[in-house]
């Protein structure tokens, strides 16, 4: 038989142009990646750091910085009340911002309002400004503007108990979280309100439904998941607020949410429970976290 040749044959260009192609793509996604687990590592280092020193004796011969804490009276006791004071404060926050919320986001997704861009700017203002300057925004509104005032004024005689109005006042606790956690709010509901198809509602309004029915009955159920993610971040979002509570609420015992009873306590040099109430929000962030992700929230806004 004749021979026959069997020498191998080069690659071609077209497939050598493929490898390559398929080099650069492997190369360019361990880059991107290598950069996202550092970070994503920095951040479990950071929060390993706390639990660990947590767990460690504050001092030499002493119990662990957790013992401690749990095991005196005072100590555990302002670490409860702070949190019951923070869980009801923002409870009742994030029902109020969704009571505007679920209005407000129906009206900015469905509606062509005047002036709809400059309203979307001013709606957006409490998540850019400093937290510290909001606060400051609303002693002023609530102690020299002639509304706030006859609203204090009006909330002291009503209301209030006595000499105390909103200002230095757990109900100055609400209006600090309501002011910044509404804006978040309104961002979630709206969100989840785009991803309803308004021919649905079309639908609905052409088998006899009012505006109002269509709403109730076609809209809100359909986007009931994710307003349920939205009350959930905007709870978290009240409950983790520090600066405009300190500067409108005042940092009293009765007035100290979690986050102004760690920065007391660290002020104060008790650095074991700042870090257990740093601990403790951190637990409540991640499952909150991984409730909205699990009910499909969108609309990230931070």
């Amino acid at each position: 038989m004749p021979a026959t040749d069997t020498a191998v044959q080069p690659p071609s260009p077209s497939r050598r142009s493929s490898l390559h192609e398929k080099r650069g793509d492997l190369l360019f996604a361990a880059l991107l990646s290598s950069l996202l687990f550092a970070y994503a590592g920095f951040i479990l280092a950071v929060i390993l750091a706390d639990v660990s020193w947590l767990s460690r004796p504050a001092e030499v011969g002493k119990p662990r910085a957790i013992t401690a804490v749990l095991a005196t009276p005072d100590l555990f006791d302002q670490v409860k009340a702070a949190f019951l004071l923070s869980f009801a404060t923002s409870f009742i926050t994030s029902i109020l911002a969704m009571g505007v919320a679920i209005p407000s986001a129906y009206a900015l997704s469905r509606y062509r309002l005047p002036f709809k861009a400059a309203i979307d700017t001013i709606i957006d203002l409490p998540i850019v400004i400093p937290p510290l300057l909001a606060g400051i925004s609303l002693l002023i509104f609530f102690n020299q503007s002639s509304l706030g005032l006859a609203v204090e004024e009006w909330w002291r005689r009503n209301l209030g108990d006595g000499d105390l109005g909103i200002v230095y006042s757990r109900v100055g606790i609400i209006v600090a979280q309501f002011f910044i956690a509404s804006a978040f709010c309104i961002r979630a509901v709206k969100a989840a309100i785009d991803q309803v198809n308004p021919r649905f509602e079309a639908v609905a309004r052409s088998l006899g439904c009012g505006p109002v029915r269509a709403f109730w009955k076609v809209t809100l159920p359909l986007a009931r998941t994710g307003l349920v993610a939205g009350w959930i971040m905007t709870w978290t979002r009240a409950m983790g607020e520090f600066a405009p509570i300190m500067v409108l609420a005042g940092a009293r015992f009765d007035t100290a949410v979690l986050p102004v009873t760690a920065f007391l306590n660290l002020s104060g040099g008790d650095l074991e429970v700042s870090v257990a109430i740093t601990v403790l929000m951190i637990l409540l962030a991640t499952g909150t976290l991984l409730l909205f992700k699990r009910l499909g929230g969108k609309g990230y806004i931070w």
